[in-house]
């Protein structure tokens, strides 16, 4: 997993204020597999914490596998920045 110097900037300027600093991927169980989720949350017990390029990043190992050669991105979208995951590819139906 990677960050982009996008990815940086906003995650910094979006925890900058904030009581977590932890960006989080999860597994949520469905119906085909297991979907991704993602949020600002404190690493869980069984996660793998990383720091990438200083963003501390926790994984589900559920979803692990899901990330591996991802970069974290930030974009503008209609006005809005917001995260995007560059090289992933949902594995559910």
């Amino acid at each position: 997993m990677d960050i982009s110097t996008e990815g940086k900037n906003y995650l910094k300027q979006v925890i900058e204020n904030l009581e977590v600093k932890t960006l989080r991927f999860y597994g949520i169980p469905g119906c085909c597999n297991v979907n991704l989720g993602v949020g600002l949350d404190e690493a869980q017990l069984n996660d793998e914490v990383i720091t990438i390029d200083g963003i501390t990043v926790a994984i589900d190992p559920i979803i692990s596998s899901q990330l591996e050669g991802v970069t974290i991105h930030a974009e503008e979208e209609n006005g809005e920045m917001g995260l995007l995951l560059v090289g992933y590819t949902p594995t559910s139906c």
